[in-house]
């Protein structure tokens, strides 16, 4: 029996991985008899960091010091000697092919891949580049157009970079529109609806709107109807909006486990223009499948902040997408100034994937010194001195900051938790879920006394103490739950947020057609007073509680914190130790890919 099987077996037994890493081990084994311990440790190193949301296993040389399965009591230090050795003898494997061959592995240049994800990658890449390489001319009738819907610049030296978006939506066929919350995303998309709608006004133009989750879609579609009462007066009446957004699983025709799809390259997408938000939630399956399904002639416009968590499954694609900084080429620069008058740098030596980007960098939503767009810039450029600076000195009154203490995670428990449940719970059916999302709290972690689930059940049994209800009553008025899985019976979707009615005994469910549903019909969902930071994507509320635990964790990270505190409109109150707070800033997660490498060269 292999070496690397028995210290796998070791390993699993330890919980450093998981049967998946060992299982797969077995299966090269049964393949390949004569496989060596280099190819055995490589490819459960290959599972591993998949599952921990990476395309590939980077075998490339790195200053970290990094161990086997990030356990250093597996006593297997990463060195730049071992990835050689791995690399070696990877190279010469018959599991192993340059990805043309189907084999169970990939090794492309120094990374390992699954050749499923494998596959994904390539395919996606591909059709990224083709797709950039569309340009469209800007003929005199949407110039004219363009020029008529736009207001005169104010300031001819600084460039707005809504309408750039605007008049990219013309010239390519794929536009990506990243920014912070608040940086006009939702406007943006409005004017290019209105715009090719006006463009088009003669003939039928489809439009879709969608969302990676039903929370999501929702939200993208409350958007557009606020955003909409702001429009000028002159693209208001243009604007026809599609009765409701979609799930991007629901736009491709997904069956409800996910597991087939009516569109697809044979049988494309319908539409004239497809709008994705939250394109940050993307993992690399949904994005090929969605890719795979856009016609050759339909225009895809992507929105999304780069900076928020990436994905739950593999990759981190919007972020790999998201490199450069708003420059263009000649021929779109010279398009800009001929809609604007004003000029935009000129990026000659960027691939084509340069001009289907703008980055908005102007938030709308908050006032000149807001502390939270301080705090979240701060956070994004990882300056630890700077975010205990802003909240330390409580100069601004959106955001605060107390130590993770017992005293202030029980403070946290009562004004987030009890207090806030007397409040909502009287009110009417119809108020109630808007006023109960006005505060939540926000944890990074699942277990430990400040997880998501030591602090809903404090909370609970707060509630019930102080309300009189048995402790081992589990309905009660006003009780909030979030489904845990997708339910085909109910239509109930994961993460779906509702609240328990006791004067008809049912839940009522936000945003969903048919929302009240016996509890007797929900199979599975959990307290939903704190949530995963995770779950919060997609959502806003008027306050959130952030709560960090106590110990470094691997799942702590700038992104993290930076999601968790752009959640807020209003008041954003961090709860951690200092020591952890400056290591959750001055970390960042880096997702391992070929994409950036295979669409922008490096």
């Amino acid at each position: 029996m292999k070496t690397a099987w028995a210290l796998l077996t070791n390993w699993r037994n330890e919980g450093y991985i998981t049967d998946l890493e060992r299982e797969f081990v077995r299966f090269l084994m049964e393949l390949d008899e004569e496989l060596g311990d280099e190819v055995l440790l490589a490819a459960a190193a290959c599972i591993y960091a998949q599952r921990n949301g990476n395309l590939c296993l980077d075998l490339s040389g790195s200053n970290e010091r990094t161990f086997l399965f990030d356990e250093p009591e597996t006593g297997i230090e990463l060195t730049a000697e071992l990835r050689s050795d791995w690399l070696k003898a990877l190279s010469t494997c018959s599991l192993v092919s340059n990805g043309h061959e189907l084999q169970p592995l990939v090794l492309e240049e120094r990374r390992l891949y699954l050749h499923r994800f494998w596959k994904y990658e390539e395919e996606f890449c591909h059709w990224i580049r083709e797709k950039a390489k569309v340009h469209h001319a800007l003929t005199d009738e949407a110039e004219n157009l363009l020029k008529k819907i736009l207001p005169p610049g104010k300031d001819l030296f600084e460039i707005n970079w809504q309408e750039v978006a605007l008049i990219l939506s013309f010239l390519k066929d794929l536009v990506v529109i990243t920014g912070g919350p608040g940086t006009g995303k939702t406007h943006t998309v409005l004017s290019i609806i209105a715009a090719h709608a006006q463009l088009h006004k003669d003939e039928v133009f489809h439009i879709a709107l969608a969302a990676p989750t039903g929370k999501a879609a929702r939200r993208l579609m409350e958007s557009i109807e606020e955003g909409r009462k702001r429009l000028p007066k002159n693209l208001s009446a243009k604007v026809t909006i599609p009765e409701t957004a979609l799930t991007v699983h629901k736009l491709l025709g997904s069956d409800f486990r996910g597991s087939s799809f009516k569109y697809d390259e044979n049988n494309p997408l319908p539409y004239d223009l497809v709008i994705i938000d939250e394109a940050s939630m993307l993992d690399i399956n949904l994005w090929g499948r969605l890719t795979k399904a856009i016609a050759s002639g339909t225009k895809l416009i992507v929105l999304g902040d780069k900076d928020q968590l990436a994905s739950v499954e593999a990759g981190s694609i919007l972020g790999d997408l998201c490199q450069g900084r708003n420059s263009f080429s000649k021929e779109t620069a010279k398009a800009v100034a001929k809609v604007t008058g004003g000029s935009v740098e000129i990026e000659e030596t960027a691939p084509s994937i340069n001009d289907c980007i703008v980055f908005l960098t102007k938030s709308y939503r908050f006032e000149e010194g807001s502390g939270i767009q301080k705090l979240a810039e701060s956070i994004n450029k990882g300056d630890s001195k700077q975010v205990i600076s802003l909240l330390e000195e409580n100069k601004y009154p959106d955001i605060k900051w107390l130590p993770g203490t017992p005293e202030n995670i029980s403070y946290i428990t009562k004004a987030f938790g009890v207090h806030h449940y007397r409040k909502y719970a009287d009110e009417t059916p119809q108020r109630m879920q808007t006023t109960a999302n006005e505060k939540k709290i926000l944890c990074a972690i699942r277990r430990s006394s400040v997880g998501v689930e030591s602090i809903n059940n404090r909370i609970e049994s707060e509630i019930k103490r102080e309300a009189g209800f048995l402790q081992n009553e589990e309905w009660y008025h006003g009780r909030p739950i979030m489904a845990t899985k997708n339910d085909p019976a109910t239509r109930i979707k994961n993460g779906e947020i509702g609240l328990f009615d006791s004067k008809n005994s049912t839940i009522r469910f936000e945003g969903v057609q048919n929302p009240e549903i016996s509890p007797a019909r929900i199979q599975h969902y959990e307290p939903a007073f704190a949530i995963t930071v995770h779950k919060s994507q997609g959502s806003e509320f008027e306050d959130v509680a952030i709560l960090l635990p106590n110990e470094m964790n691997s799942i702590l990270s700038k992104e993290i914190l930076y999601t968790s505190v752009t959640r807020a409109r209003r008041n954003t109150l961090v709860v951690a130790n200092k020591e952890i707070l400056k290591k959750t800033v001055e970390h960042s997660v880096h997702r391992k890919s070929g994409v950036k490498q295979k669409i922008w060269g490096f």
